[in-house]
C-alpha cells in the first residue's frame, strides 16, 4: 500500500494518541502516520543520536531525531528516535501535495535509507516549493503546461526532457541546454499565431532556438491537462526531477486533482505540432534596445 493510501486510511480510523502510524513497505524503519488534527507526518528511525535545531514554517515542519512514541494502527507502540517531517497545513490540496512528494521522496530511497542530511535537503526544497504561487493567467498558463508535457510525452518520453525542463517558472525559454533552448507554443484554432519576447527568438552567438509549435481543439474526450500531469509524476517520480513537475502544477493552479484543467484532441495536437528554427520566424535581428520592449 502507498504511503498516501496509509495515510487516508488512518486519519479516518484515530486511535486518538498524537500520531498515529503505519509501516511503509519495502522501506524499515519508516513510518507514515496522522496527527490529531488529521495532517500527514513521516517518521524516519535516526540512526544516531544529533543535535539539530527543529524547522517550522506554516506548511511543513522538521523535527530531527526526537523521541517518539508512535501508536500503531493495530494497538501497539514504536518508541524510538526519529526523525519526523510532518504537514502543518490542514487544506486538502496542501495535504495532497505534501503526499506526492512523499511519494516521491521515498520512491527515489528505495534502494537506501534516507539519512538526515537527505531528509534536510528534501525539507528545503518542500520549503521553496510551497512559496510557488498561482500565475495571473491560470487559463493561458494552464493551456502552456498542457504544450510542454504533451511535447515531452509525444518526443521521447519525461524522462529524456526532464533534465533540460525549466526548474523556476519564471525562466525564458521552456527547455534549456548549453547552446539550444526549445520553446513549446500553443494556440486554439487553425491560425499558427504565437506571441514572444524579443529573447525568445532573438539568437546570441553560438546558440540555436527551436520553436515547438501546437495547434490544439478542445475536445471533451481528449486529453486534460490533469492526466498529463499524473503520467509526468509517475515517469519522474523515482528521478532527480520530480519537484519539477510540482513547482509547475502548483503555478498552474493544479495542486487540487479533483481540477482537470484543459482538455484537448492530442490526436489533431500532435498531427498539428510543427517545428521551427527562431531565425524563420519575424524578429529584429539586433539586442533589443534600450527603454524598447
Amino acid at each position: 500500500m502507498k504511503a498516501s493510501e496509509l495515510f487516508w486510511q488512518l486519519r479516518y480510523e484515530p486511535s486518538g494518541h498524537t500520531f498515529t502510524v503505519a509501516a511503509v513497505s519495502k522501506h524499515e524503519g519508516i513510518y507514515v502516520g496522522a496527527d490529531r488534527l488529521g495532517r500527514p507526518c513521516l517518521f524516519v528511525r535516526a540512526s544516531e543520536r544529533l543535535i539539530e535545531p527543529a524547522l517550522r514554517t506554516a506548511y511543513v515542519s522538521l523535527q530531527p531525531c526526537q523521541e517518539y512514541c508512535l501508536s500503531l494502527a493495530d494497538g501497539s507502540h514504536k518508541q524510538d528516535l526519529f526523525h519526523a517531517l510532518c504537514c502543518e497545513a490542514s487544506t486538502r490540496s496542501d495535504i495532497e501535495t505534501f503526499l506526492v512528494l512523499v511519494e516521491a521522496f521515498l520512491a527515489h530511497h528505495e534502494t537506501r535509507p534516507p539519512t538526515a542530511e537527505t531528509l534536510s535537503s528534501f525539507f528545503r526544497s518542500m520549503l521553496r516549493l510551497f512559496t510557488v504561487g498561482p500565475a495571473r493567467d491560470l487559463e493561458g498558463e494552464r493551456q502552456g503546461l498542457w504544450g510542454e508535457l504533451f511535447v515531452m510525452k509525444c518526443i521521447r518520453g519525461f524522462l529524456f526532457w526532464a533534465p533540460f525542463w525549466h526548474s523556476e517558472v519564471t525562466r525564458l525559454f521552456d527547455f534549456t541546454a548549453p547552446g539550444r533552448r526549445v520553446e513549446v507554443k500553443t494556440v486554439v484554432g487553425g491560425l499558427r499565431v504565437h506571441h514572444f519576447s524579443h529573447r525568445q527568438i532573438f539568437t546570441l552567438a553560438g546558440e540555436e532556438i527551436i520553436i515547438a509549435s501546437l495547434l490544439l481543439r478542445e475536445e471533451e474526450s481528449g486529453v486534460s491537462l490533469q492526466q498529463l500531469i499524473k503520467e509526468c509524476r509517475a515517469a519522474l517520480q523515482k528521478s532527480p526531477f520530480f519537484l519539477k513537475v510540482e513547482k509547475a502544477v502548483r503555478h498552474a493552479g493544479m495542486k487540487d486533482i479533483s481540477e482537470t484543467g484543459p482538455i484537448f484532441d492530442a490526436a489533431e495536437a500532435e498531427r498539428a505540432l510543427a517545428w521551427f528554427r527562431s531565425t524563420d520566424a519575424p524578429h529584429f535581428r539586433m539586442p533589443e534596445p534600450p527603454g524598447v520592449s
